[in-house]
C-alpha cells in the first residue's frame, strides 16, 4: 500500500511539474541551443556530441512518453470506434496547437494519464486517511480523476482563450508593420519575415509557419488558409481572406493591409464599447445582493432600534 501511495504521489508531481513548466524549459532550451551555438562558432575545434547537447526532456522524457502513449494505443480496442477516435485526435490535435503546446496527442494523452492516475490514487488516500474505512476510497478515486480530467480541459481552453487574445491584440500592429514593410518595396513574404525578424508572440509563431511554408515551395494562397484555420479567429481569417482575394484579383496589397488594419482597429472599438454598455446590466446583480442590504441596513437599523425600545418594551 505504501509503495502504491508513494507511486501515485510521484506520478501526481511529475504530471503537474511537467505541465507548468514544459513552455518555460522550451525557452531556455531555445536559448541554450543559441548559446551552444555560438561558442561552437567561435571554437571550431570542439565539436560536441550532438545527441547529447539536446536537453533531457528531448532525450528522455518526450521518447518515453511517445513510448507510452503508441503502448496505450495499441492496446486500446480497434474496431467501428477508429474513425471516431482518429476525429477526436485531430480535434485534440488542433486545440493543441491553437493552445500554442507543441506536444503529440499520444504525449498529451499519456501526460493526462498519468495526472488522472495520480489524482485517482492521491484522493483515495487522503480519503482513507481521513475515514480509516475502505467505503469511500472508491468514490474518492472517481472524483480526483475526474476533477483532474475537467481541470486539464478547462487549462487547455484557457490557454487557448488567452493566446487568442493576444493574436487580436497584436494583429493590428502587425498589419501596420506589413503595410509600411510593402510600401517601402518589400514583397508579403519578406515583408513576413521582417515583422518576424522585430516582434514575438503567439501571431509572429504562426506567421513563422507561414513563411517557411511560403519559403519550401507552397503556394501563397495555402499558406495563408491555413493560417486561418490553425488560428481560428474572425479577424486573422478576414485578413486572410482579403488578402487572398487580392492576388486573385490584382489588387494593391498595401492597400488592402491598410483597410484592414483600419477595420480591424475599428472592429475592436465597436467590441470595447459593446462590453462598457454592458457593465450597467452586469452590476445589476452585485448592486441588489451586496450594496442594497447594506444601505437597507444603514437607513431602517436606527429606526427598528427606536420602533422596537418604544413600542414593544
Amino acid at each position: 500500500m505504501t509503495e502504491l501511495i508513494s507511486l501515485a504521489f510521484g506520478l501526481l508531481v511529475f504530471s503537474g511539474v511537467y505541465i507548468i513548466l514544459y513552455r518555460m524549459g522550451v525557452e531556455k532550451d531555445e536559448i541554450a541551443k543559441r548559446i551552444k551555438g555560438i561558442s561552437r562558432i567561435e571554437n571550431q575545434d570542439f565539436v560536441p556530441d550532438e545527441e547529447m547537447s539536446k536537453p533531457l526532456s528531448q532525450r528522455l522524457i518526450k521518447p518515453l512518453l511517445v513510448n507510452m502513449g503508441e503502448g496505450i494505443r495499441k492496446r486500446l480496442p480497434q474496431g467501428e470506434g477508429t474513425i471516431g477516435e482518429s476525429e477526436k485526435s485531430e480535434k485534440l490535435k488542433k486545440r493543441l496547437r491553437q493552445a500554442g503546446i507543441r506536444m503529440r496527442v499520444s504525449e498529451y494523452k499519456a501526460v493526462r494519464l498519468f495526472a488522472i492516475l495520480g489524482g485517482a490514487l492521491l484522493l483515495a488516500l487522503l480519503a482513507f486517511i481521513f475515514t480509516f474505512q475502505l467505503k469511500g476510497v472508491p468514490l474518492a478515486a472517481l472524483i480526483g480523476a475526474y476533477g483532474v480530467y475537467v481541470v486539464m480541459r478547462f487549462d487547455l481552453a484557457r490557454k487557448i482563450a488567452k493566446r487568442s487574445e493576444s493574436m487580436q491584440i497584436q494583429l493590428p500592429e502587425v498589419l501596420d508593420m506589413l503595410s509600411v514593410s510593402v510600401e517601402a518595396g518589400l514583397g508579403l513574404e519578406q515583408a513576413i519575415l521582417h515583422v518576424n525578424n522585430h516582434f514575438n508572440g503567439p501571431l509572429i509563431d504562426e506567421l513563422s509557419v507561414t513563411y517557411r511554408e511560403m519559403t519550401m515551395g507552397r503556394s501563397r494562397r495555402d499558406a495563408l488558409l491555413s493560417l486561418g484555420e490553425r488560428c481560428q479567429i474572425e479577424d486573422v481569417n478576414s485578413f486572410v481572406r482579403a488578402i487572398v482575394q487580392a492576388g486573385e484579383l490584382g489588387i494593391s496589397i498595401k492597400n488592402v493591409l491598410r483597410s484592414q488594419s483600419a477595420f480591424i482597429r475599428q472592429s475592436r472599438r465597436n467590441k470595447v464599447e459593446e462590453k462598457a454598455m454592458q457593465v450597467s446590466v452586469k452590476i445589476l446583480l452585485p448592486m441588489a445582493f451586496f450594496i442594497f442590504p447594506v444601505i437597507f441596513i444603514v437607513l431602517m437599523g436606527p429606526a427598528a432600534v427606536t420602533i422596537y425600545t418604544q413600542f414593544i418594551k
